[in-house]
This record gives structure tokens, C-alpha cells and sequence, in this order.
């Protein structure tokens, strides 16, 4: 053998030995890594809490001021609380949520204030596999929603039926424990009563409901 072939030779064969040696050193497994710096929710049950506001929906009322102002109290506003529980599985990317929360829009002054008040339980289901973000949707029971008006001692409100909406809800782990989401939530309050100032309360069966679709921001905080 010449000596060009013989030097290809070896450089074939010492190739060929480092490329066995390295994949000898390779570890069995691969840990993910995480790109974006963010530890990602870890696998099982976390408490949460929920706080954001929200805009939208029929008025339902519009609250005046004695210097001539005006607020409109709407069906989808204002801001809304809650607390539940977050179940993320450790081998799939879903992960299952359940709130009870607070959603409230409402005006006041020095003589009386005006709200419009209800109580959703929310059960949401989560895509968790993409890096930082999240996207989901569910159904929010929408409990006692209530509007009272009060105006120097005396009251008026009226009173809805209870309510089924939909949400979709995008996403974005901020921190290790907080996610900024967006969410769109499609709802309807049929009224149901209205009890005038004088006392005397009055069937609202036939009336057109009011739409409470809204959309908003809130913040979830995992523990």
C-alpha cells in the first residue's frame, strides 16, 4: 500500500475510534432543559389564586353622581377574584384547574353605592406543552348574580338566573409561580326579578337577557 492511502487509512480508522468513544460517553438519558429560564409547573396539586379585571357586556345599570357624572355598571366588568386548586399530570402536558371566584363591577359615593355582583365556579382544562405559555378552556357556573342600588337608605335591585358560560384562556409563565393570562368568556343573565324602592318586587320572566360576554387579564399565582 502507497503511502497517501495508507495515511487515509489511518486517518479512517482514528475516526472511526473517536466516534465510538463518544457515543460510549453519551448519557442513557437526556434532561430537558429549559430554554427560557422559567422552571415549569411542577407535576401534582398546587393551591392558586386569581386576581384580574375584566370589561364587557350589556349595561346594566347607569350609576349617576351629584356632580352630574355618570359609570355604567356592565355585565362583564369589573374585577374578579378567586382561589381553587391547579392539578398538573407528570406525564402528559394537561394539566386541570377549579376556582370558586368573586366577579363584581360597581360604583360608589358618600350616600349609597351600585353593584352588580355574582359568583362563578370555574373548571378549566390546560394544553402545558409549549414552552412558556399555556392555552385552555372550560366552563364557568355562574352562582346569586345580583344587582343592588342603594341611594341614601333606600334600595332597589333585581335578581338573575344562575348561568352557564364558556372561556378560552391563553397563558404566559412569567415566574416560577405566576402566569399573566388573557381570557374571552361567553355569558348570558336572563333576570329573573326586580324589587322596586318601595318594597314590592316584580317578575322579569320574558325579558331579553342580558349578554355578559367579556374579556380580560388576570394573574394566577401557584403554591
Amino acid at each position: 500500500m502507497n503511502s497517501p492511502a495508507r495515511i487515509l487509512s489511518a486517518i479512517a480508522l482514528l475516526s472511526f475510534a473517536l466516534g465510538a468513544q463518544a457515543l460510549s460517553e453519551q448519557p442513557t438519558s437526556v434532561q430537558p432543559v429549559a430554554l427560557s429560564g422559567i422552571t415549569p409547573t411542577q407535576p401534582g396539586l398546587h393551591l392558586v389564586l386569581n386576581a384580574g379585571i375584566t370589561y364587557g357586556g350589556d349595561t346594566i345599570h347607569v350609576a349617576p353622581y351629584t356632580n352630574g357624572s355618570t359609570q355604567d355598571i356592565k355585565a362583564g366588568s369589573l374585577v374578579q377574584l378567586g382561589i381553587g386548586g391547579l392539578y398538573q399530570f407528570e406525564n402528559d402536558p394537561v394539566a386541570l384547574m377549579l376556582s370558586a371566584n368573586y366577579h363584581v363591577d360597581a360604583a360608589g359615593g358618600s350616600n349609597g353605592s351600585d353593584t352588580f355582583s355574582r359568583f362563578p365556579i370555574e373548571a378549566l382544562v390546560y394544553y402545558t406543552g409549549k414552552e412558556r405559555f399555556r392555552i385552555g378552556g372550560g366552563v364557568r357556573i355562574v352562582n346569586s348574580p345580583e344587582w343592588v342600588y342603594t341611594v341614601n337608605g333606600v334600595t332597589e335591585k333585581a335578581t338573575f338566573d344562575n348561568t352557564t358560560g364558556l372561556v378560552a384562556e391563553i397563558g404566559y409563565h412569567l415566574t416560577r409561580k405566576a402566569w399573566l393570562n388573557l381570557r374571552f368568556v361567553s355569558e348570558k343573565y336572563k333576570a329573573n326579578t326586580y324589587t322596586a324602592p318601595n318594597g314590592v318586587t316584580y317578575s322579569q320572566a320574558g325579558r331579553a337577557p342580558f349578554s355578559g360576554s367579556h374579556m380580560g387579564v388576570n394573574f394566577t399565582f401557584e403554591f
